[in-house]
């Protein structure tokens, strides 16, 4: 027993001595009542048992040896000895509150009124308000109180003029003056009647400015405040006109309507873009995922009728601003809707699933054996397996119409034929099902949002299949696909849509410029100041705002959530009460307010336009990649980097002769005016840039919410939902107004920009290679496939095929001897081809017979469909003596590949095609002849000559 309670004591001591290093950790010590101490109050003995792991007993007895934490408490004036054991508590708990705060949390505290500094408590929390409570009846605690608001004045967060409680205890002698007083002050200022909350009071209307309020604001005790509470009857009245408050009836009761008021005020006071980063769930705004400071209203108070329509009124807003959906409905609705439209089919289909989610699936003896009536019976029960794990009906949903979806697939290569999973299902077998997926989204039958739910519940599903028993199955995981708007987001903008853009552009780079005019002082107004900083009746105007701009804030914009001193909160006061926002006022009067994302815009997408760059690139240009004269080409230059590619990458400007209506006269001159204007605009504030790494990025802004003014490249938020890139292209396409051809927003992204650039070029001649150089392309077969993947086929095929004619008719003319030597070097300079097989010669695939033309399958511009099918014809008998012509074939394309730029141009995809054919039949690990007929028909197409493949020149 003496080495357990030896052990005891050690452990107390070490975690004592702990403690005792880290002095913050005891504001968040539990504590309760303990006569024995001399403080009245230890640490409890639960708490002990929990965090040392003793027993209860011994905490208990041993609890003298943890009173060192409690004497260090004291020293650091946390808890005091002449206090009560309650005061103690409260003081903890404040010092604990008020440690764990941040500058930016003190700085945002809320304040009483705009005239008093002092915290309003209760706007913080219940427990906030109990302890502004205590601290008018404990002396001790209003200490705390007092404490803190000279810690805040000390770092120049409030005035000197805040209120100290100990001071309020003092009974003021004429509190109807004071009152009417601050009746006659507050009466017009708008922002100070939102502040003012109620309760019931013995009045015709049932209530009353809240007796606590009075208090506070003019240090009144409770009696005295309620006996002159009738003298703040105008505030009531005029807080009725102004639409705070609304008159009582028989089904509005008063904590209905102070919570309209509290609810309303929170929501006046939101930015656009704290708006859109409300959380939204079911469509509304969720209270519940709101950190309860932020809360505005508990979501109870919507039991009143008066709360709920102010709730109803926010969601309206809110669809204006397209944050929640007007067309939305509940899933009760959904349900509902989903119910009447069914058919029997579907109807039958779901009861059959849900029959086979009941039964077990846990050995590959479970499987039902499936028959000609019922040949899906095993998939059907796979993915009924996953449909028991999710609760809710859309996904039951999901997993049903992803396993008709999956069961269509498997039909088409296996028919109605009762299928096994364990015969069927091999390891690729998701590979192949994302590439069915991938050609669906190809042929716009499914989006890439949809293909890529279904593909995950698929893979699910064949999860699921690898953990039945003895089924040994396992499978090759394959990505998603990227979800986006496939009928846009890699589609050229139309010339309507270019002559909106180009426009819009302009209109925007001229508002932006109004950065660079300085403010004109124009000396109207005077001061609406009183000399103790209260606006005088009737001097609430904006040229005396303008005054106040002029004289005190020495034309500085300030805002809102960065005002401090109180000629700032005077002057935004003013503009509040007038008819115009405080960004409308800064833009009549001409003043240069943040240089944020908006000012940018018009710039990147002026970038975008004349250069095609991608997002990436843009966003990572720094303030030194334009240079005027690049050593190598004498010619401007643009430096930028490439992710994908070999990251940093030289752009040669104005290399190519076009008239592109879509870029400006050059691009140069273009792309100097952007380098100069931003530089210029972010002169100011690029020093104040935090990271290091973005200091010289050409894209930086000044936040206007939030962390105000903070200095943040574009390229660290460009995918952030609301502050990002996206968000703001979005507001710029609202501003002017940007349809497509179909009367729809336009879908400005910057990706649009790069196929739109190509575009022009093709259609105004630009050559194959010069396209690959503006494109930073490290091929031209990567230049190729890119316009492959662009749709660009209609127009670079027409041009290619047009040109091939153009070099084959040359090459078929009968007086071909007779042409000049002029003509000939012309010739010489171009790729003549012919194609030959062991069955026939083609002079021209690219120019095939006119049956061939006729057929369905035929698409101009591309090589003959028919040219040499005969090696993958599924009739063709190739025997072993063929050996030695097919490998004299496969010598013959491999040469013309090494030697000749054939492979750069259209023929490039035939050769490559027959290629894998030859591959099919000669490769050891692929052929169906022997490894000793192999190798004799290698040796023996040594001696072949005349089977010339291909005759090529360059």
């Amino acid at each position: 027993m003496k080495g357990s309670r030896d052990s005891a004591d050690r452990l107390i001591n070490t975690w004592v001595e702990c403690l005792l290093q880290c002095p913050d950790q005891l504001l968040s010590l539990p504590l309760n009542k303990d006569f024995k101490s001399p403080w009245g109050i230890n640490v409890m003995s639960g708490f002990l048992v929990k965090e040392i792991s003793i027993t209860i007993s011994e905490a208990q007895r041993l609890k003298h040896l943890t009173l060192p934490l409690i004497k260090k408490l004291d020293e650091m004036q946390v808890i005091k000895k002449e206090a009560s054991i309650k005061e103690n508590f409260i003081r903890q708990e404040i010092f604990h509150w008020y440690n764990s705060l941040s500058f930016n949390d003190k700085n945002n505290l809320p304040r009483l009124t705009s005239s008093v500094n002092n915290i309003c408590f209760e706007s913080l929390g219940s427990e906030q308000s109990y302890w502004a409570n205590s601290a008018n009846r404990y002396e001790w605690v209003a200490e705390v109180i007092d404490g803190i608001h000279e810690d805040l004045f000390e770092l120049g967060i409030i005035g000197a003029d805040f209120k100290k409680v100990n001071g309020e205890k003092q009974i003021i002698k004429d509190v109807r003056s004071t009152i009417v007083e601050w009746v006659s002050r507050t009466v017009n200022d708008l922002e100070e009647l939102w502040e003012i909350p109620i309760s019931k009071a013995d009045n015709s209307l049932g209530f009353s400015v809240s007796v606590k309020h009075i208090q506070n604001i003019t240090g009144a005790s409770p009696s005295r405040a309620t006996l002159y509470r009738e003298f703040t009857n105008p505030l009531i009245k005029k807080m009725i006109e102004k639409d705070i408050l609304v008159v009582p009836h028989d089904s509005y009761k008063v904590a209905g309507i102070e919570n309209r008021r509290k609810l309303l005020n929170w929501y006046r006071q939101l930015s656009e873009e704290e708006k859109y980063t409300l959380p939204i769930f079911g469509n509304k705004i969720s209270l519940n995922k709101m950190h309860f400071r932020q809360r505005p209203i508990n979501s109870s108070s919507l039991k009143f009728n008066v709360v709920k329509n102010a709730w109803d009124f926010i969601h309206k807003d809110l669809e204006k601003l397209n944050i929640v959906d007007v067309n939305y409905k509940s899933f009760a609705e959904r349900k509902r809707k989903k119910n009447f439209s069914k058919k029997e089919p579907s109807v039958i289909k779901k009861e059959c699933l849900d029959k086979l989610a009941m039964k077990g699936l846990n050995t590959i003896a479970e499987f039902i054996e499936p028959s000609n009536l019922e040949p899906f019976i095993q998939i059907e029960q796979l993915f009924a397996a996953q449909i028991k794990t999710v609760a809710s009906e859309s996904s039951k949903g999901g997993y049903r119409s992803a396993c008709s979806l999956f069961i269509k697939y498997l039909s088409k290569f296996y028919g109605s034929k009762p299928l096994r999973v364990i015969e069927v299902f091999d390891e690729h077998l998701l590979s192949r099902y994302r590439k069915y997926l991938h050609q669906k989204i190809i042929n716009k039958k499914i989006s890439s949002h949809s293909a890529n739910t279904v593909l995950g519940l698929v893979r699910r599903a064949l999860h699921r299949l690898t953990q039945v028993r003895d089924s040994e199955y396992i499978f090759f995981d394959v990505s998603g696909f990227s979800a986006s708007r496939e009928t846009d987001t890699k589609k050229p903008f139309t010339k309507n849509e270019r002559l909106q853009i180009l426009d819009s552009i302009e209109k925007g780079l001229n508002e932006s410029r109004k950065n660079f005019t300085p403010y004109k002082i124009t000396g109207i107004g005077i001061n609406p100041l009183s000399e103790e900083g209260f606006i005088v009746r009737g001097l609430s105007t904006l040229e005396n705002a303008r005054w106040l701009f002029e004289n005190h804030l020495m034309c500085r914009s300030v805002h809102y959530n960065t005002a401090n001193s109180h000629i700032e909160k005077a002057f935004l006061r003013i503009i509040a009460s007038s008819d115009k926002s405080l960004k409308d006022v800064y833009e009549e009067w001409g003043v240069s307010t943040l240089i944020n994302v908006d000012t940018l815009i018009p710039y990147i997408l002026r970038l975008a336009q004349v250069t095609g760059l991608n997002t990436d690139s843009l966003l990572s240009l720094d303030i030194d990649d334009y240079v005027d004269c690049h050593p190598a080409t004498l010619r401007p230059c643009l430096r930028y980097w490439k992710e994908r590619s070999n990251g940093h990458k030289e752009y040669h400007l104005d290399l190519f002769n076009a008239d592109l209506t879509w870029l400006t006269s050059t691009q140069a001159k273009s792309i100097k005016i952007i380098f100069e204007e931003v530089i210029s605009l972010t002169k100011d504030f690029r020093h104040l840039i935090e990271d290091d790494e973005s200091k010289n990025k050409l894209f930086i802004y000044q936040s206007k919410y939030r962390n105000h003014r903070r200095v943040i490249s574009l390229l660290e938020h460009k995918g952030n939902k609301t502050t990002g890139l996206g968000y703001y292209l979005s507001k710029f396409t609202k501003k002017y107004n940007l349809h497509d051809d179909s009367g729809y927003p336009i879908t400005l992204n910057i990706s649009r920009f790069r196929p739109t650039f190509v575009s022009e070029m093709l259609s105004n001649g630009v050559s194959l290679r010069e396209v690959q150089l503006m494109l930073g392309h490290s091929s031209i077969q990567m230049t190729i496939n890119y316009l492959d993947s662009f749709d660009f086929n209609s127009v670079s095929r027409t041009k290619i095929n047009d040109k091939l004619k153009e070099i084959h008719q040359s090459t078929l003319d009968e007086k071909t001897e007779e042409l000049s030597k002029d003509i000939k070097l012309k010739i010489s300079d171009e790729l003549a081809i012919t194609f030959h097989t062991p069955l026939a010669e083609c002079r021209n695939i690219f120019d095939p017979p006119d049956f061939v033309k006729n057929l369905s399958s035929y698409i101009p511009g591309t090589p003959c469909s028919q040219y040499n099918k005969c090696l993958g014809c599924d009739n063709v008998i190739i025997t072993a003596k063929n050996l030695p012509e097919i490998f004299a074939m496969k010598r013959d394309y491999t040469l013309l590949t090494e030697h000749t730029r054939v492979m750069d141009t259209p023929y490039g995809h035939v050769i490559s095609e027959n290629i894998e054919l030859i591959r099919g039949i000669i490769d050891p690990e692929l052929s169906a002849f022997s490894s000793e007929e192999l190798e004799n028909g290698r040796r023996l197409a040594e001696y072949i000559e005349t089977t010339t493949l291909i005759d090529g020149a360059i």
